[in-house]
């Protein structure tokens, strides 16, 4: 099979995590994969560390100018402008995926919705992306949930570590934000002095985008002792290791990479009830979820988790069996090959 992935994301996100793991593992099983994303991206630079054919996605590109024919499959990622004049022309060499990683606007899924004639199937990374296709009008059967994919590899050391760490006293409670607003910070600041006020002993970690503003958020609140604000770093492997607990204290919804890096880690996570990113847990099994926007309550489950290390350790093992059974790259990749198979059996029936 011919598969070429097309990712237009500048940055180095989800959707060019998928993109990228997806093809180099349909390479390892034999298949001809390859990935179009713009040349001066994260994602053309790591196709290049995995053997992985990049061409680049040029302005014409972004018009429909590249060609289709010789692919089995032509599989878009988040591509909010995909143009429909373009797609008829796809469609007659190749069968049309379009994956959508992202919670968008209602506007963006009703874009999508138009391409219906053109696309055999529509792919959502959660429920709650599927839910939005049907609600902008997409037909059922022309949709699939594929959940995001992880290279569980690099997450099992910090996992194998964590029964002897539950152990340990004091618990670290982190997280990892790039909101440029503050809001997700602040929030966590706020649990964190509500924690201090129970469990004194208990330490802190906020990792993510650098602002001077989250230290003096920090000290105004009387804390900045108990919280290790490190920036952003590329050994997150190594700082989930560190934690106990992760605390995502996300306001907006939308799937959080961190949040499966972190429950893949055996980390127990804490994660506010909002479309996307509590769409994989379940609560008190294989995580906790609480109202959004509220401190209290994500200190209350913070510490009532300290105080029931078996609990803890009982969840973080749940949620990492959840994530390798079900996110695990070879685990996506082989539901994705599933699916391209039925599309490439079944014959065309779509308006023209």
């Amino acid at each position: 099979m011919k598969i070429l992935n097309v990712c237009d994301s500048p940055a180095w996100d989800m959707v060019a995590y998928q993109a990228l793991h997806t093809a180099a593992r349909f390479l390892k099983q034999g298949h001809t994969a390859a990935v179009l994303c713009p040349r001066n991206s994260p994602l053309y630079a790591e196709c290049g560390k995995l053997k992985v054919e990049a061409r680049p996605f040029t302005l014409g590109s972004k018009f429909g100018f590249f060609e289709t024919a010789g692919w089995d499959i032509v599989h878009f990622y988040n591509m909010p402008g995909l143009s429909p004049h373009f797609l008829k022309k796809a469609r007659a060499a190749s069968r049309i995926f379009v994956t959508q990683i992202k919670l968008g606007s209602q506007e963006s899924f009703q874009k999508l919705a138009q391409l219906q004639p053109y696309v055999d199937l529509y792919v959502g990374a959660c429920n709650s992306v599927q839910e939005e296709f049907l609600v902008a009008g997409i037909e059922p059967q022309r949709t699939f949930m594929v959940p995001p994919c992880l290279n569980i590899g690099r997450w099992e050391s910090a996992m194998l570590i964590k029964p002897a760490m539950f152990l340990k006293r004091p618990y670290k409670v982190g997280t990892i934000s790039m909101d440029r607003t503050l809001k997700e910070q602040e929030l966590f600041l706020m649990m964190a002095k509500e924690i201090l006020d129970v469990m004194p002993e208990t330490n802190f970690m906020l990792v993510g985008v650098k602002d001077e503003r989250i230290r003096e958020l920090a000290r105004g609140l009387g804390i900045s002792h108990k919280v290790d604000v490190l920036w952003e770093r590329n050994d997150i492997p190594e700082v989930m290791a560190m934690m106990h607990i992760y605390a995502k204290t996300a306001s907006r919804p939308g799937l959080s990479m961190s949040l499966i890096e972190a429950q893949a880690s055996g980390v127990t996570c804490v994660i506010p009830r909002l479309k996307g990113l509590s769409d994989f847990t379940v609560n008190e099994r294989n995580g906790v979820i609480v109202e959004p926007g509220d401190p209290l309550a994500f200190a209350r489950a913070v510490i009532r988790l300290i105080s029931n290390p078996s609990v803890c350790h009982n969840m973080s093992n749940m949620a990492f069996a959840y994530v390798n059974n079900n996110m695990s790259v070879p685990v996506v990749s082989n539901i994705l090959l599933r699916t391209y198979e039925d599309a490439l059996q079944q014959k065309r029936n779509f308006v023209e």
